[in-house]
Order: C-alpha cells, then structure tokens, then sequence
C-alpha cells in the first residue's frame, strides 16, 4: 500500500473522534480520508435498514460542493441488480460505472448528470452483520481502481466498525447512567416514604403501648380498688364496733356502774378490733404499695437497676385481685441477690399483660391454676433468660404462629384487642433490646422465654 494511504489510515486510527462515540465526527472524518487518499470528487455513507430493502444516504461529501447530502435512499424494487451485487460481492469494482451490471442502472438518471464514470464501494460490517457501504464516485475520465485503494478503504471500513462499537458503548453507558439516576432518585423517594411510614408505625406504635398501659392500669385500679376495699371494710367495721363498746364503756363510768369484769371484757373487745383492723389495713397498704411501684413503673420506660425477684414479686403482687378471682398460684424461682440494669416499667408491662392473657385465654373456665416464673443467668454472655409458663389450655399451631401479630385475636367480639402479645414482643425486641421464644400444645399450657441483657445501660 502507498505510504500516503498508510499515513491516512494510522491519522483517522489514532483520532480522538472514532473513540469518543459521537458517530458523526468519526463519519466526517472517514469521508474525508477517503476523498483525500482516494483523490475522488465524491465519497459517501450508505446504511441498509433491517430487511435489506433500502438503504439511505448517511453522509456525502463532494469536493464541488460544499454543502453535505442526507437525504438519498436507494430501494432494492428499483436497483435490484445493485442490491444483488451488495448481497454476493464483498467489494463492488466498478471502472466503468455505466456499463458494469452493478452499476449500469444508475447511468441515465444518476452518473451521466452528474458525470460520474467510476465507482468503488466498499462493504460496512458490525457485529458480523454487513450494514451498509463506503461510496467512491470518480467523475472524469474512466478509472482503474488499484488493489491497495481497495485495502486502504476496507481499512477503513473497518474503523468504521469501530467507531460504531464506541457510539454504542457511550448510548449504553448513558442508559445506565440515566438508569442509576432513576433508580437513585426511586431509593431516595422510597427511603422517605419508608421513613415517613416509620415514623407513622412508630407513632401508632407509641400510641398502642400507650393505650395498652392505660388499659392494663384501669383494670389493675378497678382490680386493686374492689380489693382493698374488702379489708378496708373489715377494718371500719372492728373501729365502729369498739366505738360502740367505748360508748358503753363511758356510761358505765357516768353511772358508777362499771365493774371489774365489764372492764376485761371491754378490753378484751377492743384488742380484737385492734388487731383485725391493723392486720387488714396492713394488708391494705402492702397491696397499695406495690401497686403504686407498678403504676410508677409503668408511666416510665427510663432505664433503672433492679433487684429482680423483689421487682418480679411486687408486679405479682399487685394483680392479686386478678390471680385470686382465677384460683392462680404463682412462684417465682429466681436468685434474690440478682440486680438488673433494664426498663423496668416495660418488664412490669410484660409481666401484666401474660399474666392477663393467662387468665382471659388459658385459665378460662378452669381451676388448680398456675403460673410459674424462673430465671437463669448466663454471665458469660452478659445476660438472663426469663422463663414465664402457665399450665391453661395452650394453643394450637395456628394461633402459636400469628400470636405476635397486631390486633390478632381469638376473642374478637369479646373484648379482646389483639394488641397484648404484640406489645409484649414489641417491648421484649426494642424496649429491653431482648429475644422471645414460645413455646405451646393444646391442653399443655404456655412457655414464653425471653432473653434480656443484664446491664441495658
């Protein structure tokens, strides 16, 4: 090949503009290398649509006219002899353009006006597959086209290809670019809807518990009420009857009849009121001990040591009216020496509501009740299981596998919110950042055991 034609081809291999994927500068580019090595009046780019039918003028340059032309199509119904050729020849060499059988039926309207004598089209492949062509048009005298301008404009067919690789890679990277910035702006907008909705869930959330200890408070008031209500009682009733008996007692002494033995028998009296009534108003005010350390404990979720048994017991404790009314028995097995760093109003809410969900759903028409609690410490993992089990009724698979869910129930209609054991979890997982595990058969009772660290701080 003639050294110039090496050098065309190493200066449009080297450009900037067959790498940069804009396909039009690198089509400039070729055409122009070809009209300067080729030294032809006019050269051109042709493209195939998918079925081979047609193809339309990419690009043409023509020395005599400066103006660039686009707008040419060739259809296989009117040059089928041309689109023959294109189908069998890989190059279609045409020195007398007017009479070759590729080219002679583009004499009368096409090469003869314009003067063109010759013509050397050059095949355009991508990806196997032949495109379209490289157009040279020699107008002048007839032209024998050389072996190395052939080699020199497949070369740069081939660059063309290449060009084409580069336009593709960038319209994908642009795509994918385009399709990041969608999927970015998608994640942002998603990530604030869930954020929202968080926020919304944690709210209702907040509001639930809430409304789960308010309600867990009112029936330990109406509880605790009905409860020291009955010593209480008993305690007016022994201090009216020694206010009745200190009566007699004065009258006795206005009318110097009070003997020796009325005397003892009025002591006698007033030490058995006394200590009905000081025995029932302890009881009394053990139950509303305990009760306010519940009640205290529950409007807070601050983070408090604990000696466990004792806390554990005083929560017991203050549902006694709801133990008693079901004939429960508890015991706690639990190290009296053990302190805890933890939320302790979410313990006590815990206990409240199993205890509850005991005698609504397993102690039901059932006696010889009974709840146990254990607890066990591993110190190696810095934390403690709480074992809560009951012997009621139990459950069934179905309900064990939906008994965390909100708002579901087996009493719907009956008073129950379905909110109980989900607060319960809900408390056990975030509150005191422990595990839950639950364990039940029908007519086996229930085991729920929680793992909690020892020190929450």
């Amino acid at each position: 090949m003639r050294q110039q034609l090496v050098q065309l081809l190493y200066k449009v291999s080297t450009s900037s503009a067959l790498d940069d994927g804009y396909i039009e500068l690198a089509e400039q580019l070729i055409v122009n290398a070809i009209i300067d090595g080729l030294n032809t009046a006019r050269a051109s780019i042709w493209l195939l649509n998918n079925d081979n039918s047609q193809c339309h003028c990419q690009l043409l340059l023509d020395k005599n006219n400066a103006e660039s032309v686009q707008s040419l199509i060739l259809t296989r119904a009117n040059f089928p002899a041309y689109f023959r050729a294109l189908d069998t020849q890989r190059v279609i060499i045409a020195n007398n353009a007017h009479t070759d059988p590729a080219t002679a039926e583009f004499s009368e309207h096409y090469l003869t006006p314009l003067g063109i004598n010759s013509m050397l089209d050059a095949p355009l492949r991508f990806k196997g597959k032949m495109i379209g062509i490289f157009c040279c048009e020699h107008t002048g005298d007839f032209r024998q086209w050389e072996d190395d301008e052939c080699t020199f404009l497949s070369g740069l067919a081939d660059l063309y290809g290449r060009a084409l690789s580069a336009q593709e890679s960038r319209l994908v990277k642009q795509e994918l670019e385009a399709a990041n910035r969608y999927l970015e702006e998608r994640v942002v907008e998603r990530t604030n809807t869930l954020q929202k909705t968080l926020e919304t869930l944690t709210g209702t959330q907040e509001k639930l518990i809430e409304s789960e200890k308010m309600a867990a408070l009112g029936n330990l008031v109406a509880g605790v009420a009905h409860e020291v209500n009955t010593p209480i009682g008993v305690a007016v009733t022994a201090n009216s009857s020694a206010t009745d008996n200190l009566k007699q007692l004065k009258q006795q002494l206005e009318t110097n009849t009070l003997s020796k033995n009325s005397l003892m028998t009025f002591l006698t009296h007033i030490d058995e009121c006394l200590t009905i009534s000081s025995s029932n108003l302890d009881r009394a005010a053990a139950l509303i001990c305990s009760f306010k350390q519940t009640a205290v404990d529950q409007s807070s979720l601050d983070i408090s040591s604990v000696m466990l048994k004792e806390y554990l017991a005083n929560t017991i404790h203050s549902l006694t009216p709801l133990t008693r009314s079901h004939h429960i028995s508890t015991e706690i097995d639990c190290d009296e020496t053990l302190s805890v760093v933890t939320v302790s109003g979410a313990l006590s809410q815990i206990i409240m509501n199993l205890v509850s969900n005991s005698c609504v759903h397993g102690f039901k028409e059932r006696t010889n009740n009974q709840i146990n609690i254990t607890v066990q410490v591993d110190k190696q993992q810095g934390s403690y299981s709480l074992c809560y089990r009951d012997n009621g009724h139990g459950m069934s698979t179905t309900v064990l596998q939906s008994v965390f869910e909100p708002f579901f129930t087996t009493t719907r209609g009956k008073g129950g919110s379905g909110l109980g054991m989900a607060i319960v979890y809900n408390l056990a997982t975030q509150a005191l950042q422990g595990d839950v595990k639950i364990h039940s058969q029908p007519q086996q009772g229930i085991t729920i055991i929680f793992t909690f660290p020892l020190n929450l701080s």
